[in-house]
């Protein structure tokens, strides 16, 4: 391209297609009032509207000094519920959720043609519209009495600790994966049973992180079984089993339902004890088989002739309470119990997890490849204790991880110890609450050549009034990693997230924000400098159920984990504005 070419940015968005009502319904909810059959049900609806500007660092050859890739992000997500009674005191609910995104400002004209900067949907999705789409992502019809409970449509389901399945939300790294299908569960006696069969159903548009290069799901089959044994004695004793299909990338245009004529891909078998009150003391156990039949979990071609293969998790946890103190031991046993997600990991969810026992608010790109390792051994031990009437509680934690696995995502080319002390303590007085968390992990590879990776990290949140309703919270978070010596030669790195809020009543938020990161595997950056970040933020909250955010600024990307799973998350710089209603 040269200077002498025409180019002119124009704010060129989703051609026939608007946001879907950001005012209207923000909230909603009623009794139906009559006397026919759904006199006397609630509906409610929840509603959350975004609008996000992003400030883009591209820049386009012979126009530097002009923002051409700037664009905006709109987003709408409609829940709505009813609910009704029913004659012999069960009851009957409804419900679906509704999701709309569209981008605007994401094309420009060079010399009479019109090119896309970002791109919302992929070749694999059908859109009536340009740069926009609508999902009814979620539809469900239930009942439910004392003995029986019914869902039809999407629904999810866990197993014992989510080893051999954990099919949830994840609203903390923005993760919705139902199952479509049914879900029934009868309370016999002393007898639980859950039965669960359909295909995966993962969530197409995201709220709070960027939609771009939307693709389409390529669903899997799943049928789970669980029975429950309760008061056996003090113990309740639990038995599962899961079956999968998993799709690959070529069934795309297939029917989604195709899964269930196909070959299974794997089984998961497994059982559980848990007790309060045993001998003092609140006891959990589980132990799972994982077995596979397709060479993909492997890395291996779908062609080539395979033997079945197997994994295993075995997982304890006690919890005693002796005078004033609580202690808590884990251990675990896990391999190749991670394969389990291969068909899913590149989606960012997974269909099972293993309890980690990780801090998960420091997990690095070093870390996560423990949390997700095919071999992993070893155990955490907490101690807190109450004093001062229980406004101070110290505690001590410890762990240790023995990691043998040295492919995905492991930087290390030998087995490694990993030592993970924390400490900390949270004070509760009646005018100041806090909460402080410090520690070190160690990885010692057993390479010496290696070196050691380390990492320091402390965390903190204090709150204090001001008077009245008004109160200021700080929150605190640094670390610095340290690398040994690997083949990809990294770079030390140290990272920030500290945030001051003012809660000036009940109505009023003002926080500001500040990250600091050097890290280059974190792919962003800053808006102050290239590696410090700051922004402000205003929450307007005129009832319990209405609240309006405004946002300026720039955050860092980074790792986020949350209930054992985590997810790469990229940075934002811009502006955006947030409105959700409940009621």
């Amino acid at each position: 391209m040269s200077f002498g070419m025409r180019l002119s940015a124009l704010a060129l968005g989703a051609v026939g297609l608007g946001p879907v009502g950001p005012l209207a319904g923000t909230a909603h909810a009623a009794e139906l009032l009559g006397t026919g059959p759904m006199a006397g049900a609630t509906v409610q609806f929840n509603e959350d509207f975004e609008l996000r500007y992003y400030e883009s660092t591209r820049e386009l050859p012979g126009f530097e000094d002009r923002r051409i890739h700037d664009y905006i992000e709109q987003v709408n997500r409609l829940n709505g519920l009813l609910n009704q009674r029913t004659r012999r005191g069960g009851m009957i609910s409804a419900g679906f959720q509704l999701d709309q995104v569209a981008l605007f400002s994401n094309r420009y004209i060079l010399d009479g043609t019109i090119l896309r900067s970002w791109d919302l949907l992929s070749d694999s999705v059908d859109s009536p519209f340009t740069d926009g789409m609508i999902e009814l992502e979620k539809l469900f019809v239930s009942t439910r009495s004392r003995q029986v409970e019914l869902t039809l449509g999407d629904g999810y389901a866990s197993f014992g600790r989510g080893i051999a399945l954990n099919m949830k939300k994840n609203t903390d790294i923005d993760l919705d994966t139902s199952i479509r299908g049914a879900r029934a569960m009868a309370r016999i006696g002393r007898s639980d049973i859950t039965a669960v069969s359909g295909i995966t159903n993962a969530q197409q548009i995201s709220q709070d992180q960027p939609n771009l290069g939307i693709s389409r799901d390529v669903s899997n089959m799943v049928t789970g079984l669980r029975f429950e044994q309760h008061e056996v004695g003090p113990l309740t004793l639990g038995a599962h089993g899961v079956a999968w299909r998993f799709g690959r990338s070529e069934d795309a245009d297939l029917d989604r339902w195709s899964r269930y004529g196909e070959d299974i891909d794997a089984l998961v078998g497994g059982v559980s004890a848990e007790g309060f009150g045993l001998a003092g003391l609140d006891v959990y156990a589980e132990a799972d088989l994982f077995r596979y039949l397709s060479p993909q979990f492997y890395g291996e071609r779908e062609d080539v002739e395979f033997q079945a293969r197997t994994g295993h998790v075995a997982y304890v946890s006690a919890s005693a309470y002796p005078g004033l103190a609580v202690v808590q031991v884990e251990a675990k046993h896990s391999r190749d119990s991670e394969r389990i997600n291969a068909f899913v990991t590149a989606s960012g969810w997974e269909v099972a997890t293993v309890p980690s026992m990780e801090y998960e608010r420091v997990i690095t790109e070093d870390s996560a490849a423990a949390l997700n390792s095919d071999s992993v051994y070893g155990g955490r031990v907490r101690v807190d204790y109450s004093a001062v009437g229980g406004t101070v509680v110290p505690y001590l934690s410890a762990m240790s991880l023995r990691d043998t696995g040295e492919g995905g995502l492991h930087f290390n080319r030998s087995p490694e110890t990993i030592v993970h002390p924390v400490g900390g303590i949270q004070v509760t007085a009646s005018k100041v609450t806090g909460l402080l968390n410090a520690g070190v992990r160690v990885d010692v590879r057993d390479d010496a050549a290696e070196g050691q990776d380390r990492l320091l990290h402390l965390d903190g949140d204090i709150s204090v009034p001001l008077g009245g309703h008004d109160h200021l919270d700080l929150a605190l978070a640094a670390k610095h990693f340290s690398w040994g010596e690997n083949v990809q030669d990294q770079a030390d790195f140290t990272e920030m997230e500290n945030a001051l809020a003012w809660h000036r009543g009940e109505k009023l938020v003002f926080v500001l924000y500040q990250d600091f990161g050097n890290n280059p595997l974190a792919q962003s950056t800053g808006n102050i400098s290239d590696k410090l970040y700051g922004a402000v933020e205003a929450t307007w909250k005129p009832s319990s159920e209405l609240a309006l955010r405004a946002f300026y600024g720039a955050y860092k990307a980074g790792i986020r984990c949350s209930g054992g799973q985590c997810r790469s998350l990229p940075g934002f710089q811009g502006a955006r504005v947030a409105l959700t209603g409940s009621f």
